[in-house]
């Protein structure tokens, strides 16, 4: 919701006699300004947001079981995010066989901290092409 910098979270309904039924969960500011784009990682525990207007990537935890989500303090700073992307590390191979890497990346490195993580994180440099989504 970019009119007051928060995301809605909605529960699912699975019983009878009205699934799919949503009921709102809780509405959670996203630690920034313009929240561009968010994202949930592969499992589900952790979702990024990117605050475009303010610079910020925020990070929340969410309680798979109540949906609420909660801001975990790590903040990363970077020149007007507008999308994020998760993505599961590749196995380490062996230097043999690594690939020649391309003479310019396009996008900005991870930061330690991502790379562990499994994160990838853009900014407004990134190619247009890339998909994303809009809150």
């Amino acid at each position: 919701n970019r009119g007051h910098n928060s995301i809605a979270v909605f529960r699912v309904h699975a019983s009878l006699p009205k699934p799919g039924l949503l009921s709102a969960a809780g509405v959670y500011h996203t630690r920034g300004s313009t929240p561009r784009h968010f994202q949930f990682d592969a499992s589900g525990q952790w979702l990024i947001a990117a605050n475009q207007d303010s610079d910020r990537l925020a990070v929340f935890r969410l309680n798979l079981a109540t949906g609420r989500l909660d801001w975990t303090g790590n903040e990363y700073s970077l020149p007007s995010p507008n999308f994020v992307c998760c993505m599961m590390p590749r196995p380490a191979l062996a230097p043999a066989a690594l690939p020649e890497a391309p003479a310019a990346l396009p996008l900005r490195p991870p930061t330690k901290a991502a790379r562990s993580e499994g994160l990838f994180l853009g900014g407004a440099s990134a190619p247009a092409s890339r998909p994303h989504a809009r809150l």
